[in-house]
Parts: C-alpha cells; sequence; structure tokens
C-alpha cells in the first residue's frame, strides 16, 4: 500500500522510490521476514516441545546452572550429589521416558549475572530438554525471569523466599518450606526459656532478609522484643562490632539469617570476646554435615533450621531409608536437607513426565501446576502461586550431633537451653 507521501503534489519519483522502502514491503524484506519469522517459530517449537526425539542415541539433556564454587558452594554441592544419584538410577532402570539421561552441569559461582547468562545458554545454545534449578532465593528469583520468558518450567528446591512466587509466574514450582519459617522453631523455644529481648541480624540478599522478617513476626506474635536488627554485606567476616552492638542492646537471643562462613565468624567471635546469648540460632550453616566437625566445641548448643533430616522412622516418608542408604554409600556422609529437597523434586519432576508421558514443556507445566506425589522429602502439592505446603524442623548441635528438638510431634529429644555460658563448658 502506498503511503501519503508518495501522492505528495511534487510527485517525484525519489518520493516514491522513498515510500516504497519505508511505507511498504519489498518482496525481498518480506522474505527475509517472513524466513525470520519461520525460524523463530521453529525455535519456539523446539523450546516448547523437547529436542529428545532428535538426539543420538536416544539421548535427553537434563541441564542447569549450579553453585560449585563460592559462598553456595557447601550447601548447593549436596544438591548436586542427589542430582547425580538420581540420574544414575534412573539410566540404570530404563531412562527417562525410555531416554538416556545426558547431564550437563555448569558453575554459576555463586553469582546472579553469571547464573542469568548460562540459563539463556542452556535453553538458546544446548537447548535442554529438562531445565534444573539453581541454588539461593537471590539467584533463582533472577532466573525465573528467563525460564519463564522461554516457557520452560522447573521446580525449586533450593529457594524459599515467598516473593519469587507473588509476580504471577507460571513456570516456576517449589517443595520447600518458605524462608519466613525458618526462625518459627527457635524463636517458640526462646519464648519458653524466657527470652524477652532478641537480635535479628543476617546477610543482605534476598533469602536471609525473608527469613529476619520472618523471625521478627514471629517474635512480634510470641511477645519477644526485637531490641536490633541489622543486615551486613553478603562478604563480611568481622562482626566484632556488630556482636558488641547486640551485648549493647541488652538482647538476649541471636536469630542471624546466615549461612556456613557467617555463621561460623560469629559463634567463633562471640568465643573469642566472651559474649554470652541463651540461644544462638543460624538458618542454613549448621545444617552442612561439616559444620559441627569444623567448629567442634563451639558449635555446641547451637540451634538451625531443616527441611528435612535423614530420620526415617521419626518423618516415615517413603523410599526413605533406601535413599539415605544409597546416598551414604556412594558420597560417604548422610544426605541433609538440601540433598533431599533436590531428589524429592526430581521424583516430582519425574512423576510429572511420566504422567504426560512426553518432554512438551507445557504438559509438564500443568502437571506441576496440579499433581500430588508423595517423596522420601515429604508431600508435594501447590497452591495457586506454585508454593508446596512444606513444614521444616528445628534441630539442636549437641555432643557433635543434629538432633531434632521442634515440634515436639518429630522431637528426637528435648532442647538443652539456655546455652551454657562459654566460661562453663
Amino acid at each position: 500500500m502506498r503511503s501519503t507521501r508518495g501522492s505528495s503534489s511534487s510527485g517525484s519519483d525519489s518520493n516514491q522510490r522513498e515510500t516504497s522502502t519505508h511505507g511498504g514491503l519489498g518482496m525481498k524484506t518480506a522474505a527475509i521476514l517472513a524466513f525470520a519469522g519461520a525460524l523463530a517459530a521453529l525455535f519456539v517449537l523446539g523450546v516448547g516441545t523437547g529436542w529428545a526425539g532428535h538426539r543420538p542415541n536416544n539421548e535427553v539433556l537434563v541441564g542447569g546452572a549450579i553453585s560449585q564454587t563460592g559462598q553456595y558452594a557447601e550447601p548447593a554441592g549436596r544438591q548436586v550429589y542427589s542430582i547425580k544419584l538420581w540420574v544414575d538410577e534412573v539410566n540404570a532402570r530404563g531412562g527417562l521416558l525410555g531416554h538416556t539421561i545426558v547431564l550437563r552441569l555448569l558453575d554459576d559461582k555463586s553469582d546472579i549475572q553469571t547464573s542469568i547468562k548460562l540459563y539463556e545458554k542452556l535453553i538458546t545454545e544446548d537447548k535442554v530438554d529438562l531445565l534444573l534449578a539453581p541454588y539461593s532465593s537471590g539467584i533463582t528469583e533472577a532466573v525465573a525471569n528467563v525460564n519463564e520468558r522461554y516457557k520452560m518450567p522447573f521446580l525449586a528446591y533450593g529457594a524459599s523466599s515467598t516473593p519469587i512466587w507473588e509476580k504471577g509466574r507460571r513456570y516456576i514450582f517449589n517443595i520447600v518450606a518458605v524462608a519466613e519459617d525458618y526462625q518459627k522453631g527457635a524463636v517458640h523455644l526462646a519464648r519458653q526459656i524466657g527470652v524477652t529481648k532478641a537480635a535479628i541480624i543476617g546477610q543482605d540478599s534476598l533469602f536471609p532478609r525473608q527469613a529476619g522478617k520472618g523471625a521478627k513476626d514471629w517474635c512480634k506474635k510470641l511477645g519477644i522484643d526485637v531490641v536490633l536488627e541489622e543486615n551486613y554485606p553478603t562478604k563480611q567476616t568481622d562482626f566484632t562490632a556488630l556482636l558488641q552492638k547486640i551485648k549493647a542492646a541488652d538482647a538476649e537471643a541471636v536469630f542471624s539469617n546466615s549461612y556456613f562462613a557467617d555463621s561460623a565468624a560469629q559463634l567463633r567471635q562471640m568465643r573469642e570476646l566472651n559474649l554470652n546469648f541463651k540461644l544462638y540460632s543460624s538458618t542454613i550453616g549448621p545444617s552442612l554435615p561439616n559444620f559441627p566437625e569444623q567448629l567442634g566445641a563451639t558449635a555446641e548448643y547451637v540451634l538451625g533450621f531443616s527441611q528435612w533430616e535423614p530420620l526415617p522412622k521419626v518423618l516415615g516418608h517413603p523410599g526413605m531409608q533406601e535413599y539415605i542408604e544409597r546416598y551414604e554409600k556412594r558420597f560417604g556422609e548422610k544426605p541433609n536437607y538440601h540433598a533431599g529437597g533436590a531428589y524429592g523434586a526430581l521424583q516430582v519432576t519425574e512423576a510429572a513426565l511420566k504422567k504426560v508421558g512426553s518432554f512438551d514443556n507445557e504438559k509438564l507445566r500443568d502437571a506441576l501446576a496440579t499433581m500430588e506425589v508423595q517423596t522420601i522429602y515429604g508431600r508435594y502439592k501447590v497452591d495457586a502461586r506454585g508454593m508446596n505446603s512444606h513444614e521444616g524442623l528445628t534441630f539442636q548441635v549437641l555432643r557433635g550431633q543434629r538432633r531434632v528438638v521442634w515440634p515436639e510431634k518429630w522431637a528426637e529429644t528435648r532442647a538443652e537451653l539456655p546455652t551454657p555460658e562459654w566460661s562453663k563448658r
């Protein structure tokens, strides 16, 4: 169609040539655009349905970017163990929907921007058939924008911050308890021993902030006054000034929303400074298998949160004992909740794929949104946001072992609180 510029009063040839270039599509341009559109449609079709049927040797490519170095390497590493265990088990029994799994795990170095780039690569270049989730709420929040754009679902097992699931996303689900409940048990135990004043501290990143928000809410509900609330940089190692501020504020309990390195540093410095509190609780650090080993007596009496513990007689989830034995035989340690969560999520994903009978991402998404599955980790059934209803545990390090102390229905023993002073240990 000719534009009004082409029928101007000048009637010049140059005006008409300009119209055919900018106001309409020449045959060459139209052909190029048609080819580009067909190519885009082919790419979307490939992303939507999976490439498993077109790979050599009847293979299916399963991939993700998980922190193997950096601050998240310890917890994420346990998830990698379970992923590898699951892959080998599935391949041994005939593969995933009859396809041999080829695993591609990339290292995001515990960095958000690196993870974003790697997931773009996995989807657009490697053309994975099935996505695995990253570790940490901060990284998952960022990556969720990528898989949402390409309409590739995944089930998160290392992210628990509620805001991730409050943005109307359709392609991300979770299997874990929410970050806001990580300190729930510790706050209840603090109230039981008469604590009236507490400090809430944590790294200045998404998960610790949400865990801190939850701790504050639970303190308010149970009548504990929060006398100090402070977040610190993610790479901070010296907590002397912060710990002294906590003591000066007359806090009796410390709810630390921390990982391994920062919680370990805080405890060591508390001991060096002879700062005594009735209760110290950390979200992530104490749950790692090597925490009591590396800290020794300094780790004693510390409270921690666990999504799951290798206690089949206590929790009673089907298949737990067999999973624990296989994991321990291969990796030389009992699985912690990071490992258990990853394995449980993969059980759900496998069940969903079997239900739909293909690697069609839209059908897989619908199955993850609607199905109910019992796993070694517990029951999976998500709400409209994609969040599972999962109840966590509070444990205490006692004589070098993690022992569940809350809630009472799952407690192995009673909590030994208040914490003895350093000089009396």
